[in-house]
């Protein structure tokens, strides 16, 4: 009983120590690999001990771990606020984390006899769990679960465009789940036989279908389009500012027109076909709006090229709109779109105090250079509203960002995937790139090791058609089932064990 004990210590140590490295952090170096190591621990953990025991430690291993992690990564201009939106932001997740482990701990032990079924009870639980959040919420799909996308092996990534993120998700707490009951019959093969099998039979499938999608076979050489991705550098040596999305204070306008027109003629000059800039480039009160689109519409034609552009636009009084809008090489409005998903939370903390909420329509223009379609950066981090530009054969994203707190590497990638269309995310504070269907990088740059704010790419005209983008998010669903499922199917075992019992 105490070898037990301090092995349960263990596990609980490595399965949430590991944990931390899965999240941004500011002070804890990440490792991608985490996400698939610490459940194995943490689900060693949890059927180690009683289930009481086991449910409560595992919500307080998630408290802690998430708390530590995430300690002060938002910065809301004040002590205090900042101080209670990191830890009630925090504590939620770690309460959204443990559900899948606590229902597994109810579950497991009663599905022990069927070796295949018993597996799954984790990978359903946890799928479900996420892709309920990723409908809606303050938590995004990438935000929670992002992390699963982890890896830099293209073959294997390309289940995203089968059935979307919710693949890595069921994978990964799949894997966790078979090491277990590998470990629990001591890795003895005639045990673990058909289990180990199964498991590896999906695996191999899956990278068989992703070695073929991203051959030359299937994927001849495309006619590409300079894209020029620009974001505002801050001025005379001044930091980035974070909190710079939040405001309502207005550009100043003749000085800020003068630099996009510059920056577009460089970028032009360089052989640019469109232009792409940042989220909130501007800031302009509505009664200015159209003639600043008279002016981005004669610059756009001035340089013959596609532009688009992310600004803030707000009444004398009120909320305001995050927009984003492309206009062709005519001068044309051809995309007037209003960001859906805002940072914030109400009228407490964030854009989403001085801005209205878009309506869920993602729009796209037929253009020379395929179809092109504009969002603006958290909208594409979740899945079943992207889902819209696979629909609409989306070829290009233009993806306007700026990343508060500052990103270190592309983030919403998965979408390009899974709707088969390439993004482009030119980014204040942060990562800028372009990715193409299959999630092949054509071109990075990070805010603070760039002196223009340009970054160039060639990016394909044409996407792919992706099976996701037809059947969308179908596993979650099916995992959602599953989990509400467990409920009514656990009080059966139950009446069913007493009974033999009895």
């Amino acid at each position: 009983m105490i070898r037990k004990n301090y092995l349960s210590f263990v596990w609980f140590i490595l399965g949430f120590g590991l944990f931390m490295s899965t999240r941004a952090s500011k002070f804890i170096p990440s490792w991608g690999a985490a996400i698939i190591v610490a459940p194995v621990f943490i689900l060693a953990f949890t059927r180690s001990l009683p289930i009481k025991k086991a449910n409560w430690l595992t919500l307080l291993g998630f408290l802690l771990s998430l708390n530590i992690a995430l300690w002060g990564l938002f910065d809301t201009g004040d002590e205090t606020s900042s101080l209670i939106f990191n830890i009630g932001r925090s504590s939620v997740l770690a309460i959204l984390f443990s559900i899948p482990y606590i229902v597994d701990r109810f579950i497991y032990p009663k599905l022990k006899a069927n070796r295949i079924l018993s597996t799954f009870s984790f990978p359903i639980a946890t799928t479900a769990i996420l892709f309920l959040i990723s409908l809606e919420g303050p938590f995004d799909g990438d935000m929670i679960s992002g992390v699963y996308g982890y890896g830099k092996n293209l073959a294997f990534k390309q289940i995203d465009s089968i059935v979307g993120l919710w693949g890595f998700i069921f994978i990964f707490s799949w894997f966790a789940s078979v090491i277990n009951y590998a470990w629990e019959k001591r890795f003895k093969w005639s045990q673990i036989k058909m289990v180990a099998l199964v498991f590896s039979s999906v695996l191999t499938a899956i990278f068989l279908f992703g070695a073929i999608k991203t051959s030359s076979l299937v994927n001849p050489e495309l006619e590409t389009v300079k894209i020029a991705a620009i974001f505002l550098l801050p001025e005379d040596g001044k930091a980035f500012d974070p909190n710079g999305l939040f405001s309502k204070e207005p550009s100043p306008y003749e000085e800020t027109i003068t630099r996009i027109d510059a920056l577009t003629e460089e970028a032009a000059s360089n052989g640019a076909k469109i232009v792409a800039f940042q989220e909130t480039a501007m800031k302009l009160w509505e009664v200015d709006e159209s003639t600043f689109i008279e002016r981005l519409s004669t610059i756009a034609i001035k340089n013959d090229v596609y532009f688009s552009i992310g600004y803030g636009v707000f009444p004398k009084e009120g909320k305001g709109w995050n927009k984003a809008i492309l206009i062709s090489n005519q001068g044309d409005l051809e995309i007037d779109y209003r960001k859906r998903y805002l940072l914030g939370l109400g009228d407490l903390f964030g854009e989403s105090i001085i801005y209205k909420k878009g309506p869920e329509v993602i729009q796209s223009a037929e253009t020379p250079y395929g179809r092109i379609a504009v969002s603006i950066c958290r909208d594409m981090s979740f899945p079943p509203y992207a889902r819209q530009a696979g629909e609409q054969q989306v070829d290009i994203m233009l993806d306007p960002s700026y990343d508060a707190p500052k990103s270190g590497g592309p983030i919403y990638y998965l979408r390009a995937i899974e709707n088969g269309f390439s993004m482009v995310r030119p980014t204040y504070n942060g990562y800028s790139y372009a990715i193409d269907y299959n999630g092949n990088l054509l071109a990075s740059m990070d805010s603070d090791e760039t002196e223009t704010g340009i970054m160039y790419a060639d990016v394909p005209t044409q996407g792919v058609n992706t099976l996701y983008s037809t059947i969308g998010d179908i596993l979650g669903w099916i995992c959602l089932a599953g989990f509400l499922g467990f409920f009514p199917l656990n009080i059966i075992l139950r009446k069913r064990q007493n009974k033999e019992k009895g």
